[in-house]
C-alpha cells in the first residue's frame, strides 16, 4: 500500500496550537537551512525496498538492534556507538550528543537535518561541522523536504515509509518514558512522546510495515 501523508496536516495544526508552535517562524528556518546547508547524495537510494531499522533514544542498555539500514534518531546515534555501530541515516534537529552526531557523520554516517523554529543557533552553529544527505523542514519547500512527523523518531518512519522502505523496525520507542538518549531533559518531552505513539500508529495503520520492539 502507497504510502501519502494527507492525513499528516491537521495533527501539525494540532501540534502547533498545543505547543504555541508559528508558522511565520517555521519559514524563517526553511530559509535558513536551504542557505546553509547544500545536501550531497540520494537518500531515497539508501531506502527504497529495503528493510529499515530506526533506534530511538529510548532503548535500553543490552537491547539488541535489529538488522536492516539503520537508522538512529538523533541522540539515539550514542546507543548504536556504544555497541560499535555506525548509523546509516542520522536523522536529528541537533537537540542529541552532538559531539556523537558529528563523529558520526565523520566515520560515515548520512545525515538527514531538521530545521525548525527552536533551532536556529544551532543551524548556525553547525553549518561547517556536519555534511548532510538531505534537509527537512516543518513546511514543504523549494529547497528542502517535508514527509511530516513530529519527533525525530517518527519523522524517521514517515520519511522511511515516504521514500519506499519495504518494512521498518522501531527499537527503542517507549512512548511512557523520555529516553535517556534524548537529550536534555523538559516535560514537553513527555508530552512529544504522546504525539509520536499517534503518529506511529497511523503509519502502521496505514501501511502493516511497522514493528514495534
Amino acid at each position: 500500500m502507497s504510502f501519502t501523508i494527507d492525513w499528516w496536516w491537521p495533527i501539525q495544526d494540532e501540534i502547533n496550537f498545543q505547543f504555541g508552535f508559528v508558522k511565520s517562524r517555521e519559514n524563517v528556518s526553511s530559509r535558513l537551512i536551504s542557505r546553509l546547508y547544500k545536501p550531497e547524495g540520494n537518500l531515497s537510494k539508501l531506502l527504497l525496498n529495503q528493510e529499515v531499522t530506526i533506534v530511538g533514544a529510548g532503548i535500553e542498555d543490552g537491547e539488541e538492534i535489529p538488522s536492516g539500514v539503520l537508522i538512529a534518531a538523533d541522540g539515539a546515534v550514542s546507543a548504536c556507538l556504544e555497541r560499535q555501530q555506525i548509523p546509516d541515516i542520522i536523522v536529528t534537529d541537533l537537540d542529541g550528543n552532538l559531539l556523537d552526531i558529528v563523529s558520526a557523520n565523520e566515520s560515515g554516517s548520512n545525515i538527514v537535518l531538521h530545521g525548525h523554529g527552536d533551532n536556529l543557533s544551532k543551524l548556525f552553529e553547525f553549518s561547517t561541522k556536519i555534511n548532510v544527505i538531505s534537509l527537512t523542514t516543518t513546511y514543504p519547500s523549494d529547497m528542502s523536504n517535508c514527509w511530516g512527523g513530529f519527533t525525530d523518531g517518527d519523522r524517521a518512519l514517515m520519511m522511511s515509509l515516504s521514500l519506499g522502505a519495504s518494512s521498518v523496525n522501531l527499537v527503542g520507542f517507549n512512548f511512557s518514558k523520555v529516553g535517556k538518549y534524548t537529550g536534555k531533559y523538559s516535560p514537553k518531552k513527555l508530552q512529544k512522546l504522546g504525539w509520536a505513539r499517534r503518529i506511529v500508529d497511523k503509519c502502521q495503520e496505514q501501511t502493516g510495515k511497522v514493528k514495534i520492539y
